[in-house]
């Protein structure tokens, strides 16, 4: 790996063995982020988008093939210490935020912050708050989980993620389930995250969403067969980048 990589996937492989036969569904991935990129993951439904994204950040192990995140071998670690790594390093958003549903919003922030350095409370009671202020959800600090809309929760899992202060975040599906409205609004929130020189590797089906990103990898049957280079996302510029990216699409059989 070189200094200005944060992962990289080397001939990854991710077979099911319970299945008769075994299903293949990462095959032979290699894979580089850069440190600081906005990376997007497309690919039709059953194209292994989400294995992948569960592989590389080390939710799930590969059959085969090394993950080095950060300079450390990913796949080499025992799981106490991936999990570790997972906690203090890593950001993560889900289609469903997987909230729990006996704490107020700002608790189930505050949850994985306390549990990676519960001795310091104070600073990270601060840091819980200035987030929440940050994206907008400060007046709903109190509430509980069914109290707020879509929209909000997925902010308020973009807060959880940032809270132990990641170096990368990993994202799946996280507009999936929410309207237009709500999807900008999240959509809004993940990019202010990049922008602040995060790396960002986010699964997603939606081009308005994936135009955002400063690449687009494409997955077919577990392998990537393409990928594309958008630049820099700029407001004036979505429509445009939107309209290139589906124009690369369609040829993929998107």
């Amino acid at each position: 790996m070189t200094t200005d990589t944060m992962l990289q996937a080397t001939d990854l492989t991710k077979e099911y063995l319970s299945t008769d036969p075994p299903t293949q569904v990462i095959n032979g991935v290699d894979l580089q982020v850069r440190t600081g990129e906005f990376l997007a993951v497309m690919g039709a439904s059953g194209s292994g988008k989400s294995t992948l994204l569960y592989t590389i950040s080390g939710m799930d192990r590969p059959t085969g093939g090394r993950v080095h995140l950060g300079g450390q071998d990913l796949t080499a670690l025992g799981e106490a210490d991936a999990s570790r790594l997972r906690l203090t390093m890593m950001g993560f958003v889900f289609q469903q935020a997987y909230f729990l549903r006996n704490l107020s919003i700002r608790d189930n922030i505050l949850l994985p912050a306390l549990k990676a350095t519960p001795g310091q409370k104070k600073q990270v009671l601060a840091r819980v708050d200035a987030l929440m202020e940050r994206f907008g959800l400060a007046r709903l600090a109190a509430r509980a989980i069914t109290e707020v809309s879509g929209g909000q929760l997925q902010r308020a899992s973009i807060c959880r993620a940032l809270v132990c202060e990641p170096e990368i975040v990993f994202a799946d599906e996280p507009t999936g389930s929410l309207n237009s409205q709500m999807t900008g609004e999240v959509m809004d929130a993940l990019t202010e995250v990049h922008t602040d020189g995060r790396t960002l590797v986010m699964v997603t089906h939606d081009p308005a969403c994936a135009a955002r990103a400063d690449r687009v990898v494409y997955l077919r049957d577990g392998q990537l067969v393409d990928s594309r280079e958008l630049g820099t996302w700029t407001e004036a510029d979505a429509d445009r980048r939107t309209g290139e990216l589906l124009d690369w699409l369609r040829p993929l059989g998107f």
